[in-house]
């Protein structure tokens, strides 16, 4: 049996240790886990949404996400930073290119927004803990809240057609979101799972994620590359043929889906 609720305390519990260590010290690993543990609350609520005879808890859930709006959003830039410094050093260039130079003005944007991030945590951690509080007081008389593990894919599956039906992969704006909505559909296929059977339940959800992110990745360094070296730069050329190849078998998998 899934139980959402204490996976939602869980993942709750995560969060509060993973604003500590980003407060403290937003390194690579450290933001990566706050930003995961941001949409796997995420997922939780969602999940929740679609189920009934629960408590009146929305109003606290609304206020949990307006005080964890900003930590993501800065915790999303930081990340994402940091997974354009690994893209860019593992691509292979000629002998003579300005790596380095747009390894540098990614550094020099990520201690900027790594900052931002810690001024914001400091402001909205004691923000974060009262509303989780709140939520789970809200929630405390469906603790127990049992659900058959069969019934997650399904709940997932309809969130996501709800959520994706009118988008068209023709526009870049609609793939963000259908990328985004993969994820949190995967997040609640998984709940209560253990790795290797999460992994087997949300295959499709996480092939998705996965080919979106490559896209997206690919897209923003494209972007930083044009900004830093210019549209003719060969760096930026090659970055900008890279997000078109993960941008076609992004919409072929939809496609096939």
């Amino acid at each position: 049996m899934a139980r959402p609720i204490q996976a939602l305390r869980e993942q709750a519990t995560a969060l509060e240790a993973a604003l500590a260590v980003c407060a403290a010290n937003p390194r690579k690993k450290a933001v990566h886990r706050l930003r995961t543990c941001t949409r796997r609350i995420e997922a939780q609520l969602e999940l929740l949404m679609q189920l009934r005879d629960l408590p009146s808890y929305r109003t606290q859930a609304t206020a949990f996400r307006r005080a964890v709006k900003s930590i993501r959003k800065l915790a999303g830039q930081v990340r994402d930073l940091d997974v354009l410094q690994q893209m860019l050093q593992g691509l292979r260039l000629p002998q003579h290119n300005h790596r380095q130079k747009l390894l540098k003005a990614i550094e020099d944007r990520r201690q900027k927004r790594a900052d931002d991030l810690k001024q914001d945590l400091e402001q909205h951690i004691p923000k974060v803990a009262k509303a989780i509080e709140e939520l789970f007081t809200a929630l405390k008389p469906a603790e127990d809240l049992a659900l058959p593990l069969r019934q997650l894919l399904p709940l997932a599956d309809t969130w996501y057609q709800r959520r994706t039906r009118s988008m068209k992969a023709v526009r870049e704006d609609d793939l963000h979101t259908i990328r985004k909505m993969a994820k949190v559909a995967r997040y609640i296929a998984e709940t209560g799972l253990p790795a290797k059977q999460a992994t087997t339940v949300a295959a499709r959800y996480n092939r998705l994620q996965q080919s979106g992110g490559h896209w997206h990745d690919a897209l923003l360094l494209t972007r930083m590359a044009r900004k830093e070296l210019g549209k003719k730069d060969p760096l930026t050329k090659l970055t900008s043929e890279r997000a078109k190849t993960h941008h076609n078998s992004f919409v072929r998998l939809l496609s096939a889906a």
